[in-house]
């Protein structure tokens, strides 16, 4: 474990202020330059369809070239057409050759920022920050310890309680008397890994023999966290910082619920919503961030109360709807930031999305019809990133192994 965290563990106020503060500040110029201004970006490829999301996103901005860094000989993005040029290094190359590699890659393109979109991606960059940064300017991002604390749900929940942020109650280590720390929690609880994404693997239990009976069945080296179930509704917020200050943000809450109950909603809503910004606002500033985020939260019906669940440290799967439907591009302001733009206020408004898929499904798949459904147009859809890059899915979908 980062030994910045271990010291954080023992003496929450004496976290290290920022060491890597200075590395991570934006390139500053005397003059900004206009947002509009042209743009080059290189992306440092990740998840698929997170790389996807964000590349669509930076095309809806004229004057922005995007060049995309690669590990994967099959990757379907050397086909795109929002890609100005494809740079492949093998995954075997070791770290260090990378980062010379990608400073390479920013001298030949001229970009004026490298831009991570998932958690391996950003957590290279803060790796390698100094080196990266000599070459070319970086996405804001947070000071390692930070950026581990707010990735781990379990260090996330004891920073939470050490800063008195609403959060569910939370065991961190269920390896040592959990028994006894049962006592103290009210059932149904939800047992969650700590490595976990989009809902998978969280399994609710209504007793402590049921929950201690799968701990006790859980595989040697687990990482998983109790917490309590919240009775209430989801509502997530997204948010772009800049050392430690609000940029902009947007907040949706889910419309069309899956068959999985804690998997993400098939469509949202961007929602106006004070107490959840005020909350977000309170721990982002205590985790002094730097960058993009994503984060659950959920309104507790009981304690009336909005308490933070998770926080996603990366680009996430609506950063589109934001950008289509709330009237914010976060990977372009987050690039603007970055190249020392000036960048303007961000107001989100409000409004419906649903990914184009899931209206295919939705609208005239097999389901029960009810006379409360919601109702979309095809505006309210991502019809134009599903169809906008046909190169890069075709090839996704004849070399998919999945």
């Amino acid at each position: 474990m980062n030994p910045a965290l271990v010291e954080f563990l023992k003496h929450p106020g004496q976290l290290p202020a920022r060491p890597d503060a200075a590395a991570a500040a934006p390139a500053k110029t005397a003059v900004p330059r206009p947002a509009t201004a042209p743009l080059t970006v290189l992306v440092l490829e990740g998840e698929y369809r997170l790389t996807g999301a964000v590349l669509f996103c930076l095309s809806r901005q004229p004057g922005v070239r995007a060049h995309l860094l690669s590990r994967d000989a099959r990757s379907p993005y050397q086909f795109s057409h929002y890609v100005r040029s494809f740079h492949l290094l093998g995954p075997e190359s070791p770290a260090e050759v990378f980062v010379a590699f990608v400073q390479n890659a920013a001298h030949a393109t001229g970009a004026e920022v490298l831009l991570p979109v998932d958690v391996a991606g950003m957590r290279f960059v803060i790796e390698h920050r100094a080196a990266l940064a000599a070459a070319v300017p970086l996405l804001p991002l947070p000071a390692a310890a930070y950026y581990e604390i707010a990735t781990d749900k379990g260090l996330l929940g004891v920073f939470m309680q050490e800063y008195n942020i609403p959060a569910p109650d939370t065991i961190v280590d269920i390896w040592h008397n959990l028994a006894a720390k049962l006592a103290q929690f009210e059932f149904p609880v939800l047992l969650k890994p700590i490595e976990g994404a989009g809902g998978r693997g969280i399994v609710r239990y209504a007793t402590p023999e049921a929950l201690l009976a799968a701990v006790a069945a859980l595989p040697d080296g687990s990482r998983y966290i109790v917490q309590n179930c919240i009775e209430g509704y989801d509502i997530d917020c997204n948010v772009l910082y800049q050392n430690g200050q609000l940029v902009a943000h947007s907040i949706q809450k889910g419309l069309v619920a899956t068959g999985d109950e804690y998997a993400p909603t098939e469509a949202i809503e961007f929602v106006h919503h004070d107490a959840v910004l005020a909350v977000v606002d309170r721990l982002m500033k205590a985790l002094r961030w730097n960058g993009v985020a994503h984060l659950d939260l959920r309104y507790d019906a009981r304690a009336r109360q909005i308490k933070v669940i998770e926080i996603n440290t990366r680009f996430w799967l609506t950063v589109v709807g934001s950008a289509l439907a709330a009237g914010v591009n976060f990977p372009l302001l987050a690039c603007q930031v970055a190249a020392g733009r000036a960048v303007a206020p961000a107001p989100f408004r409000e409004g419906r999305y649903i990914p184009f898929a899931n209206y295919l499904k939705y609208r005239y798949g097999r389901r029960v019809r009810r006379a409360d459904d919601v109702q979309f147009a095809l505006r309210d859809t991502s019809v134009g990133a599903f169809l906008g890059d046909p190169l890069t899915k075709l090839y996704r979908f004849l070399t998919d192994e999945d």
